[in-house]
């Protein structure tokens, strides 16, 4: 019997376009996913894929991503739920998606968001593609919440940036899972504002401009943080088959304008690993190694 091969796309911002080099890696190879699972950036890679796009196409359209398209995109339009409408974002979804549901689809695809009301995970599998890879990418805050069948849901990064534990479920013998959300920074030199005893100097707010990080620095770190915890404790209870973590994390969250660069990161990490899968895709295969790298 042929074993399923489960492709999990974690969530990382720009980082995620990593994603499409794995795939690039895979179909060289002639390895071909049964199942993705896909959430935030993951579930935008995983649903274009899904529709049947090759690899290839994916990333010669993701690299002719600008500067100025990215400024546009996240250029804050104030809302009472966020600080951007995510009208951009639509169109550019709907250059890919249009207004295909999942029924539509090659093969199963699943993108995980989050209620913002209970704060559970929600997999979504039905109606609307792009509508749901719109709720997962939502990241809270900054984009407005979306509506999806009677919940308002964020970013499925808060409750599983990488949701391996989905497609064990959904019964994947070789779990694949891309890991592109970037650690904490290690070593990180902490800012003292307060002289020696204890008290703000006069030219406290000359140092907290010069010494403290920006807002959107502070709030993707914060992100960076929470969602490692999580995954960290996520893999306690789901291990995937093989665990992919391109060098990415130099890269900005908002860095879509070096899609080439990161692709090639993710495709090069792949690599590495393909000589594994094809021991575990043989029919006799009872055993195998992961390399060290």
């Amino acid at each position: 019997m042929a074993k399923k091969i489960g492709l999990v796309l974690g969530s990382g911002s720009a980082r995620g376009l990593a994603h499409i080099g794995v795939l690039k890696a895979l179909h060289k190879e002639n390895i071909y996913p049964d199942l993705v699972v896909g959430t935030s950036i993951g579930a935008l890679i995983g649903s274009i894929y899904a529709t049947g796009m090759d690899p290839e196409e994916m990333s010669q359209k993701f690299c002719q991503l600008t500067r100025r398209w990215t400024i546009a995109s996240f250029f804050p339009r104030f809302h009472i739920s966020g600080f951007i409408g995510g009208g951009m974002l639509e169109r550019f979804l709907h250059t890919f998606l249009e207004d295909l549901s999942f029924n539509d689809l090659k093969f199963p695809f699943l993108a995980i968001a989050t209620d913002i009301e209970t704060g559970k995970e929600v997999i979504i599998c039905e109606g609307s593609i792009k509508k749901a890879v719109r709720a997962s990418m939502s990241l809270p805050v900054v984009f407005i919440p979306v509506h999806y069948n009677g919940k308002i849901l964020v970013d499925g990064g808060l409750v599983n940036p990488l949701p391996i534990s989905i497609a064990k479920e959904r019964g994947a013998d070789i779990i694949i899972a891309c890991n592109v959300t970037p650690k904490a920074k290690k070593n990180a030199k902490s800012i003292n504002l307060m002289d020696k005893n204890g008290k703000f100097p006069p030219e406290f707010f000359l140092r907290a401009r010069k010494g403290l990080p920006n807002m959107k620095k502070v709030f993707f770190q914060s992100l960076s943080i929470m969602e490692n915890e999580i995954l960290t404790a996520n893999l306690q209870k789901a291990k995937p088959t093989i665990l992919i973590e391109p060098e990415v994390g130099f890269f900005n969250s908002t860095a879509f304008h070096k899609a080439n660069e990161i692709i090639d990161c993710g495709e090069e990490a792949m690599k590495n690993y393909i000589p594994s899968i094809k021991q575990m895709l043989n029919k006799n295969f009872t055993g195998y190694e992961l390399p060290k790298l």
